[in-house]
């Protein structure tokens, strides 16, 4: 088994913490040590059975090509600013996939992406670096999902949409097909898409509609 750190010790932590746990029922694939996390209070502390093991010093101090993580924090922006502090070589992402989630064979995917049960992938879809589909998903043909983004559960996403790096697509939205959604914008919970999102942007409702700009994401 290959030993992997989940950074990130939060709500979505601990699901991931489960997500591991049902791949090793299925075939045993990872050791995972245990959680890294900034805050200083809950470093050493057991969270569902496994121990926040530190900060991003322990990282520095277990560096190994052989130790993988995941990056276990919905909010793109945090996600961003959290993964570039930690990268580095010798830290390998891992793709962690429900082995319950259907995904078509003609799938590109980069790395550090966490893939839930209940999720369809379907062809020629292109998966960045990064992302999170929550359970119940549903991607169509010939989508694009940028680096960073996060999905939440139940979203539909159509044929041929175009999601920009770090969106965050709250749960049973729907982006009807064709749909470009700008990089670094947020679309809310229940939310229909049936025209093109700008860039920083908050959009809500049905017809999804910009209600606010956000400040740009500075590397």
């Amino acid at each position: 088994m290959k030993d992997i750190v989940i950074i990130g010790a939060g709500n979505f932590g601990r699901e991931v913490a489960q997500l591991v746990d049902d791949i090793n029922m299925d075939k045993k694939t990872w050791n995972l040590l245990g959680f890294i996390d900034e805050t200083v209070e809950k470093h050493g502390t057991i969270i569902n059975s496994n121990i926040v093991l530190g900060g991003f010093d322990w990282l520095e101090k277990n560096r190994s090509d052989k130790l993988f993580a995941i990056c276990a924090i919905g909010n793109p922006r945090y996600k961003y600013h959290v993964i570039k502090k930690v990268s580095g070589d010798g830290l390998n992402f891992a793709n962690l996939i429900h082995q319950d989630a259907k995904i078509s064979k003609f799938v590109e995917m980069g790395n550090g992406n966490i893939i839930c049960c209940n999720s369809f992938i379907s062809v020629n879809v292109k998966v960045g670096n990064h992302v999170s589909i929550n359970p119940g998903c549903g991607i169509g043909h010939d989508v694009v999902i940028g680096d960073y983004s996060s999905l939440y559960w139940n979203v539909t996403l159509s044929g041929n949409v175009n999601i920009g790096e770090g969106c965050e697509i709250g749960s049973k939205a729907d982006i009807i097909p064709k749909t470009n959604v700008g990089k670094w914008s947020i679309i809310g919970a229940g939310a229909v898409a049936i025209e093109d999102i700008p860039d920083n942007c908050t959009a809500v409702g049905i017809p999804a509609k910009t209600i606010k700009f956000l400040q740009p994401v500075i590397s």
